[in-house]
């Protein structure tokens, strides 16, 4: 019977979890918070928002660490309820929400998906209300982590939160969930063992992250899509070459049964620019899982940028200066900025002169600064900004040499190159160890996997009948059982059951 009033409402808010702490065997947590869940979906509204019988509200009693749930549904009564003035940042609500952001029990949470979600869309539209979607950043990547510490299953959160990072400007912010490999997707119930509950222990968050638990929205295939580029602009925009590039070849393979997207084809124009400045050259083919018709049409449409680049391999391998590179750019200004790629496409024009530069470090042992200047620089006279640039390229370790200064004419000095080697041996051994670290974690979530799916009934199913069929070979005997009979129907992982 759903509760009249505050008096009758709030001790039963108050039982879980039980005061003083006593542990209580899964089975027993789930039927308790089970319960909770209950009285609160029959509460109206009007009651949750009531103040508490000695004055003040209830947010003001509840502890988000603690009663996760009441205080959840409470915050969203009163989100409702003030509709007609709507919250705004840095009021009395947007500080509860804030709060139980950072701080809810996320085994509790993980009965109460639905309302989880309503309240990050209310954090969200609540900072992009008042235009500093910054505001919305950090507390929505602290529930993520703390829902999630592995960051590994892919969630609709994941979506709103990375564009908001985009938004916002927020780059280095965005790379505490970006850094984070994605592994799974929410999975469908049926596939898990029977017996699991929500707060039981899993091994990967998949386990309670599912279908049924509400955690994420529906995923489609446009969700993976719009993260994975999304990510790739902020790796771009920070700089990290090589991450973005994988971000880029994830959208560019994922599954597509016909043509390409549109996102897809925006992803193949800012790869081709990644390669350039990770690399200094265009793979001739794109990864080989992607779908012949979206490589097809995406270098259709992408024709522009594989010139740029065939300029720019070109160049380089001829030793030629940034002369044609640099009409290559003028001619299709209007195309790279209505693409939003002016930025990057700038940025390639000076990783050609970084390259034409450190190509010099392979073939000579030293070289008058003048002579540099004018294999490299935009403007051959200019000897001074030259002497600049190669400075600041010796200083971030780019090329391995000294600037001999023979007078007050930079013109007269030499660029000299060394002979050390740019990476140390303890640089080298550290990227070692964070890529054995990585291969480990790979490991162990494909060994999680084969584990689900030697449980899966389907799959149980499908090793009877194949045993079956290989028995009834041996014996000389005609199987009868088709390919089509013994053989899993595919399914769509992003769309669910």
């Amino acid at each position: 019977m759903a509760p009249r009033d505050m008096d009758s409402l709030l001790p039963q808010l108050l039982s879980f979890p039980p005061h003083p702490p006593v542990p209580l065997v899964d089975v027993a947590y789930d039927r308790e918070i089970r319960n909770l869940r209950k009285v609160l979906n029959d509460t109206p509204a009007s009651i949750l928002t009531t103040g508490v019988p000695n004055g003040g509200d209830l947010l003001d009693i509840l502890d988000p660490s603690i009663n996760t749930l009441p205080f959840l549904y409470v915050l969203l009564a009163h989100s409702n309820a003030g509709k007609q003035k709507a919250p705004t940042i840095g009021s009395p609500l947007w500080h509860k929400a804030f709060d139980f952001l950072r701080t809810f029990d996320p085994v509790q949470v993980r009965y109460v998906g639905m309302e989880f979600r309503r309240l990050v869309m209310f954090v969200r539209d609540v900072a992009l209300a008042g235009n500093k979607p910054i505001a919305a950043v950090r507390p929505l990547g602290t529930a993520i982590l703390r829902l999630d510490p592995s960051g590994s299953c892919f969630t609709s959160t994941h979506v709103v939160f990375v564009h908001l990072c985009l938004e916002a400007h927020a780059f280095r912010a965005a790379t505490s969930i970006l850094d984070k490999d994605i592994y799974e997707f929410p999975s469908s119930t049926r596939t898990l063992p029977s017996g699991d509950l929500p707060c039981s222990r899993h091994d990967t968050s998949s386990g309670f992250i599912t279908d049924k638990s509400e955690l994420s929205d529906t995923i489609t295939y446009r969700e993976p899509l719009h993260y994975f580029l999304y990510g790739a602009m902020i790796y771009l925009a920070l700089k990290e070459w090589r991450r973005a590039i994988l971000f880029l070849e994830m959208v560019l393979t994922a599954p597509s049964k016909t043509h390409s997207s549109h996102i897809q084809v925006e992803a193949y124009k800012k790869w081709v620019l990644a390669n350039l400045l990770a690399y200094g050259e265009v793979p001739s083919s794109l990864p080989k899982t992607t779908n012949s018709q979206v490589a097809k049409q995406a270098r259709t449409l992408g024709k522009a940028y594989e010139a740029l680049g065939a300029v720019f391999q070109y160049g380089i391998s001829k030793e030629h200066d940034v002369r044609r590179l640099n009409a290559e750019v003028h001619i299709g200004h209007q195309k790279w900025s209505s693409d939003h790629n002016l930025s990057l496409v700038l940025q390639v024009l000076d990783a050609y002169r970084q390259s034409t530069v450190a190509k010099l470090e392979s073939t000579y042992v030293a070289l008058p600064l003048s002579e540099v200047c004018q294999r490299t620089s935009p403007n051959p006279n200019d000897h001074g900004e030259t002497a600049q640039y190669i400075a600041a390229m010796i200083s971030s370790g780019q090329i391995n040499a000294t600037i001999e200064q023979t007078g007050n004419n930079p013109g007269s000095w030499v660029l000299r190159f060394g002979s050390s080697p740019s990476h140390t041996e303890q640089h080298q051994h550290e990227e070692l160890k964070k890529q054995v670290a990585k291969t480990a974690k790979v490991a162990e979530h494909v060994r999680e996997t084969d584990r689900k799916l030697s449980l899966n009934k389907e799959y149980i199913s499908w090793l009877k009948q194949k045993a079956d069929m290989t028995a009834a070979a041996n014996a000389g005997e005609d199987p009868a059982i088709t390919l089509e009979q013994a053989a899993f129907e595919d399914e769509d992982l992003l769309s669910g059951p």
